[in-house]
């Protein structure tokens, strides 16, 4: 069987939007009642002085929050939607290849991204609306002071030499402990704590760099790291990180209905 094929991925496509419908209004509705009511919290339930003191910076946290999680953790999201065998029977027999199913799965949390978007603006809204209604002159709308917030902070990063070194650097590692959660949400069997048991290992992991270079030498990117050991350091990452994914497909490809507490 061809391992893609753009009519039958579409069919594949609308098979998992349907199937998955539930979870997605599900999950938006967590993130628009959840970021609702702690804008609501930080910006007017916390204020015990007479003066108000919005902590819209708080806010601004939480929002970086959410979006972080789920670019780093948003693999192992891929079976959450799934709450038994029968789904997974269902996906095993589906008449497309396991490289377009790994796809959709994977997919999974970018489908997610935009839903957050629109939650998180109409809680922004709502909470606007409602410092309006009750004529309170300090409301603003966090996505605005989350704006102006990173603007000054890529202002002050770009005066430093080694910004884009850093930057970089941060971005490789973040799309790493990414290729973990996708190993591990093919790995590990547990549906709903495989996120969990994937941050385990990431923890031994670093742990274990850590007391290989007690020195941090495989952590430092600053200005004392030489370009040879910046360029290699990022080499063996990217290649972790596409051996990662690979692994992650193989797994799936060997996904068992009934099986042990991991794929093998």
């Amino acid at each position: 069987m061809i391992q893609f094929n753009i009519h039958r991925f579409g069919k594949l496509v609308r098979w998992s939007l349907t199937k998955d419908k539930r979870h997605y209004i599900k999950s938006f509705l967590q993130i628009l009642v959840i970021m609702l009511l702690i804008f609501l919290f930080f910006t007017e339930m916390v204020n015990t002085n007479p003066v108000p003191n919005p902590q819209y910076n708080t806010c601004c946290l939480a929002i970086v929050c959410v979006f972080g999680v789920t670019l780093i953790m948003g693999p192992s999201f891929m079976f959450y939607s799934m709450e038994g065998k029968h789904d997974m029977q269902s996906l095993m027999i589906l008449p497309a290849s396991n490289f377009e199913k790994y796809l959709m799965r994977y997919a999974t949390w970018i489908i997610l991204i935009p839903l957050y978007v629109v939650a998180i603006s109409a809680a922004d809204l709502m909470q606007f609306l409602y410092h309006w209604v009750l004529g309170h002159d300090y409301g603003q709308f966090v996505i605005a002071n989350l704006a102006d917030t990173w603007s000054k902070i890529f202002e002050s990063e770009n005066a430093s030499p080694n910004a884009s070194k850093f930057w970089y650097a941060s971005i490789v590692l973040g799309i790493w402990f990414h290729s973990i959660f996708a190993l591990g949400a093919t790995f590990f069997r547990s549906r709903k704590f495989n996120g969990v048991l994937s941050m385990l290992v990431i923890i031994l992991i670093g742990i274990l760099i850590l007391w290989l270079t007690p020195d941090h030498s495989a952590l430092q990117y600053g200005k004392d790291s030489s370009t040879p050991t910046f360029v290699w350091g990022n080499v063996i990452y990217i290649s972790w990180i596409l051996l990662n994914f690979w692994l992650s497909y193989r797994l799936f490809c060997r996904t068992q209905v009934i099986g042990k507490f991991v794929n093998l």
